[in-house]
């Protein structure tokens, strides 16, 4: 049974073990922390998370991070998937579509950064309605990523 709840820092013990091996590569090239530590952070980081499970068996964990030194309205949308996740697409894009709407409705922009060689995340990105910009080298030891932004 597929169970959606609010994701806890612990979670990211469930998670890290069992990350499709394109999320711990974006991840890698996102922070020098060890994986868990980097998901840790990211939860613990976050206004809003989510954990998508099958049983005791996580998908994903998603969440939207308000840098509250930037203006408030601008919110910074996050998700890393697991090994399982891929039985479960549909649910998948009709969740994450669903939690960007409601994001919407109280950012007036949601951006982050996605892995430039992450086609797959990319491809996603854009399907939600994202605009995917050019690759800069803001990864760690200059690795690029494309800027992801949603006005509304």
């Amino acid at each position: 049974m597929i169970t959606i709840r609010a994701a806890v820092p612990d979670d990211a013990d469930l998670i890290a073990p069992v990350l499709r091996p394109a999320d711990r590569l974006e991840i890698a090239r996102t922070s020098p922390l060890p994986v868990a530590m980097s998901v840790r952070h990211s939860i613990a980081h976050s206004a809003v998370t989510a954990i998508m499970l099958d049983g005791d068996r996580p998908l994903g964990v998603f969440g939207l991070v308000e840098p509250v030194l930037l203006d408030p309205s601008i919110g910074c949308p996050w998700m890393i998937g697991t090994i399982h996740l891929a039985r479960h697409r549909k649910l998948f894009l009709r969740e994450t579509r669903r939690w960007v709407q409601e994001w919407q409705r109280t950012h007036t922009v949601l951006t982050n950064r996605v892995d430039a060689e992450y086609s797959q995340a990319i491809r996603w990105l854009r399907w939600l309605g994202f605009t995917i910009h050019d690759p800069e080298p803001v990864g760690v030891g200059g690795a690029l990523f494309c800027r992801a932004e949603m006005r509304g």
